[in-house]
């Protein structure tokens, strides 16, 4: 599995080389609480991950971020995301 990176600070350490007192809060809560978390939290944590990550990556490419999706999973999602916004 990849290594997971902290979302904590700027630095984005790996989870096995944290470098300050908030990952390794955050990485040991995680493992704490790591009961099956209930579909909205799952959900509310993975818009939090991709807020984070396009936060911090603003000069991404959007055809080679996206390239994962097919056409229709881009459009489902464009629909999906629309509703939030609305």
């Amino acid at each position: 599995m990849n290594q997971e990176n902290c979302p904590c600070c700027p630095n984005h350490c790996q989870k096995d080389n944290l470098g300050c007192g908030r990952g390794k809060d955050y990485f040991s809560n995680q493992d704490k609480n790591s009961e099956p978390k209930s579909l909205n939290e799952q959900v509310i944590n993975d818009l939090k991950k991709c807020g984070h990550l396009l936060h911090h990556n603003r000069d991404l490419n959007p055809d080679e971020f996206l390239s994962c999706f097919s056409l229709e999973e881009l459009n489902e999602l464009h629909k999906l995301l629309s509703k939030i916004n609305n």
